[in-house]
């Protein structure tokens, strides 16, 4: 009892001293640090090496009971994980007392998916060349390189800083059989380039893109013929004349600063840096995971109570299928495999399937080639919080999934997340977005400078009924979105949602791009079979089209009530205090 009550107290101060950037290391159960070793037993004293050995080691304190949260602090520096953290029913938590993986006060802590480069060497027309080992063998190639804060660019043409940086389809050629796919482009774009097998076009559709690998390149007839396997897509993001696009990844296109190309026969990595990039002091890194951190339960024993507190997770890349990427909505695509055609999704670099009470607190989220994080199959009462998530190829966040065969989530918040500059690769990318799920709160996230929609919720183009209901949206901020494409907003809505409440949100500047091809950008779409929800109070100004549209639904399937819509002056006003209240707390 005595053991229990010092325990109780000195969690309780951990907790105090935790939020006034002060530590006690003694009230750590375990401590990791880069001077570490794996064969020590884990103390301040004596810290294990990495995470992996202190998940073990939780395991097996674990397995003995345990009577108040268990507590692993992780100390200064950046730790590479060789393979993804993942987290089973036997490294869960109890209903009562949580396993927490925390950064060690005032200190940084990054979980990189990534390898760090070393020796670069400075070459002709101020080109810096390093190798790569593993792009030589039959590992899959990185997709992305970062180097210091900045996701660099892979060699495109147009130039990523080009007015416009896009160019226009002068035609598509798609035979009935699958057997052939080529573009024509404009005159003068495309060059004798070498490896054209490693070249990968990107074009855009309405409110997704497709990206596809090239198989040859005629620069004379200005063709390019796209590598197979291939199917049709929807028309509405299927690439046909007048789609815009680009092309990436060939050695001749290494004109700009911030570019970089890979050799794959070689493995040397060309990189001409950024204006007051020192590239022998720079940290320059490639990922090499998809996934840093998994949380794997199953129906009958979900993960429960496992939470990680102030860390960084960083530096993930996601391959291109066989048949390339053609997206459908909000980073899902259709793939085809021996199974048939099914739905994927783009991955997240932390994932939680079957997950009970875990949570993502006050950390970031960065420097990603899939989405950040997402809360799928059966995942309850889990909380995504205070976290900043940018430079993120894909999604931001996600809750739920496409499928209503599973268990959907309940009863998830995600909260007090700043969220910008996601959908580096992927156009068609959402900040926040919610699938089938049922009670999930959305509230005072703050989101923005996206190349498509800021929150989107529901999955089913049908007023049916679903198990996606009393979802909630409220006090957000969103504004400066729909950057790329169209037919979305601030807050996109899909689906019949009994009970489902969109209050108080703050929705401003929605842009119209040159790129834009198809329907208009609102403040709030509500989409196809949207039905059953209550609008309370939100604020609408500054949208390049009306700030609320309706498709294939209607108004008066929904509840509305005070909201403040129109010109920005009058509605700045008139919901000022809504204004002030929306976006992120100052204390939580």
């Amino acid at each position: 009892m005595q053991c229990q009550l010092r325990r109780f107290v000195a969690a309780a101060i951990f907790a105090s001293f935790f939020t006034l950037g002060i530590c006690i290391p003694a009230l750590a159960d375990f401590v990791v640090a880069k001077s570490g070793s794996d064969t020590n037993p884990g103390t301040a004293a004596r810290p294990f090496a990495t995470l992996a050995r202190a998940k073990q080691a939780v395991r097996e304190r674990l397995g003995a009971g345990i009577d108040a949260d268990l507590t692993v602090l992780v100390r200064e520096g950046t730790y590479e994980l060789p393979e993804p953290l993942v987290f089973e029913p036997a490294d869960s938590g109890t209903a009562q007392h949580a396993v927490i993986y925390a950064a060690y006060p005032g200190e940084t802590v990054v979980l990189s998916g990534g390898h760090q480069l070393a020796g670069f060497e400075k070459g002709d027309g101020g080109v810096w060349t390093v190798p790569v080992p593993a792009a030589a063998d039959d590992k899959p190639s990185p997709r992305n390189l970062f180097v210091g804060e900045r996701r660099a660019v892979r060699a495109r043409t147009p130039n990523a800083d080009a007015q416009p940086n896009c160019v226009q389809l002068k035609a598509v050629e798609f035979a009935p059989d699958r057997s052939h796919f080529a573009l024509t482009l404009p005159a003068g774009l495309l060059g004798d380039w070498q490896n054209p097998d490693r070249v990968e076009a990107m074009i855009a559709g309405n409110w997704a893109i497709n990206r596809k690998r090239v198989a040859s390149i005629d620069a004379t007839k200005n063709t390019v013929v796209l590598a197979p396997p291939h199917r049709h897509g929807p028309r509405y993001i299927f690439p046909s004349p007048g789609r815009w696009c680009y092309f990436e990844n060939a050695p001749e296109l290494l004109d700009q600063p911030g570019e970089w190309y890979l050799d794959r026969k070689s493995g040397q990595l060309s990189y001409r840096p950024r204006p007051g990039e020192d590239m022998g002091q720079s940290r320059a890194v490639v990922p090499r995971l998809t996934r840093l951190v998994e949380i794997r339960g199953t129906a009958e024993q979900p993960v429960r109570n496992v939470r990680f507190r102030g860390l960084r997770f960083v530096h993930t890349d996601w391959q291109l299928p066989p048949d390339g990427y053609m997206g459908i909505q909000a980073c899902h695509h259709a793939h085809s495999d021996r199974a048939g055609l099914r739905w994927q999704r783009i991955p997240a670099a932390v994932s939680m399937r079957y997950a009970e009470g875990c949570r993502v607190e006050d950390g970031v989220l960065a420097h990603l080639g899939g989405t950040g994080v997402e809360l799928a199959d059966g995942c309850r009462d889990c909380v995504i919080q205070g976290n900043h998530v940018y430079d993120v190829s894909a999604n931001g966040i996600m809750v739920g999934g496409p499928n209503v065969e599973v268990l959907v989530p309940r009863a998830n918040r995600v909260a007090n997340n700043h969220v910008h500059g996601c959908g580096v690769e992927y156009y068609g990318a959402i900040g926040i977005w919610v699938g089938f799920s049922q009670g999930t709160a959305v509230a005072h996230n703050l989101v923005h400078d996206l190349p498509y929609t800021g929150i989107s919720v529901g999955w089913q183009w049908n007023p049916e009924p679903t198990p996606c209901r009393e979802n909630l949206v409220e006090a957000n901020h969103v504004h400066n979105v729909m950057n790329r494409l169209c037919d979305g907003g601030c807050i996109y809505t899909l689906g019949f949602q009994p009970g489902t409440v969109i209050r108080a949100n703050h929705l401003h500047d929605v842009n119209r791009s040159p790129m834009a091809q198809g329907a208009p950008n609102n403040g709030m779409f509500i989409d196809q079979g949207s039905k059953g929800y209550l609008f309370e109070r939100n604020v609408i100004y500054d949208t390049s089209a009306q700030p609320v549209r309706f498709n294939q639904c209607q108004h008066d399937w929904h509840t509305w009530k005070d909201n403040h819509i129109g010109a920005e002056a009058e509605v700045k006003e008139s919901g000022k205090e809504i204004i002030a209240r929306a976006g992120l707390e100052t204390a939580r």
